[in-house]
């Protein structure tokens, strides 16, 4: 099986000067082509769930995602805010049965799940998510464990698995990131200023990345739901452009050693694919200076580099035996 890649931070952040737009009358071309990204395909979108559930928004927020799609168990035109504004709406519509599983067998309601084939070019792929609810704070460790998942199907991954779980396995639920569990992952929207998003509280941008197989057919469940009643809304956002795979020309083959370069809307993510457990990437500026030092973790390790200046970059790996330093340019 392909190994499968934990959660990481994306560091896309926005300022919030504008209010939070949302287009809920999508049609199924739209939602593809505003989740296809570098190097990826995006067909046979299905959507199921109420019409107002799903919208497009945009603008900045307090949010680390500035544009995108989201998918609510309510009404996605009340995802904008502020804070002290209340996104509870009911379309009365079933629950899914794989989230109803994912949460010990809890019903679930409302639930909206979105579809599709996705077909990368190279050998990686990543996406941005971020999961927002009312049910934050006042029903965290309750029955009402809004849930949500992303399914991937294909070579690789014979049964349905969920990446987007959190490193230990569990799905992104209330009880399962929030103030006092996962809270690396958590963001309490009513402790700043929460002008531009309803929901009390979300997540983090986090991504997510898979090995792939280049050409091959992917198939995503994307699925969103309410736990144990129908009220409070709870929403996952899925970035922009986001859904993405590296450049199959920079691909490192499995089971060898190698740097490459992902070419991702933040900017630029590092490869080192080598068995060097304790070894370091150096990332040296034109000048020389290290400007990013980081431990390379296992077989594989990425790379953000959202904290770097613009400008040209070589990154060394140090204690790795037969790999060269890699050059590249950040715009």
């Amino acid at each position: 099986m392909k190994k499968l890649y934990a959660l990481a931070f994306a560091t896309l952040a926005g300022s919030a000067n504008a209010q939070i737009t949302i287009t809920d009358s999508l049609s199924l071309s739209d939602v593809a082509q505003l989740l296809e990204g570098l190097n990826v395909s995006i067909q046979n979108v299905t959507v199921n769930c109420a019409g107002s559930a799903m919208g497009q928004f945009n603008g900045p927020s307090e949010m680390q995602i500035e544009e995108g799609l989201v998918l609510t168990t309510g009404s996605a035109s009340l995802v904008a805010g502020p804070v002290g504004n209340f996104a509870s709406d009911y379309p009365n519509t079933p629950g899914d049965a794989d989230l109803t599983a994912a949460v010990g067998g809890m019903p679930t309601y409302d639930a909206c799940v979105l579809e599709f084939d996705c077909i990368p070019t190279g050998d990686t792929l990543l996406f941005n998510f971020s999961f927002g609810s009312e049910e934050y704070p006042e029903f965290v460790g309750s029955a009402f464990n809004d849930v949500f998942a992303i399914w991937l199907t294909g070579p690789g991954f014979p049964t349905p698995t969920n990446v987007a779980a959190l490193p230990d396995g569990t799905p992104v639920a209330i009880n399962n990131v929030n103030a006092g569990l996962n809270n690396a992952y958590f963001v309490d929207n009513e402790t700043g200023a929460g002008q531009y998003v309803t929901y009390d509280g979300f997540t983090t941008n986090l991504t997510v990345f898979a090995e792939v197989s280049p050409d091959d057919v992917y198939h995503f469940k994307v699925a969103i739901a309410d736990v144990s009643d129908m009220a409070f809304d709870s929403g996952v956002f899925l970035e922009a452009f986001s859904f993405r795979s590296n450049d199959l020309s920079t691909r490192v083959p499995e089971h060898s050693s190698g740097m490459s370069v992902i070419a991702t809307p933040e900017g630029i993510t590092v490869l080192v694919a080598a068995d060097a457990i304790g070894a370091e990437l150096r990332v040296l500026d034109a000048s020389g200076r290290v400007a990013m030092r980081e431990r390379i973790g296992g077989e594989r390790s990425y790379f953000g580099t959202a904290q770097l200046a613009e400008g040209v970059y070589t990154a060394v790996p140090v204690g790795v035996n037969g790999l060269k330093p890699l050059r590249f340019v950040k715009e």
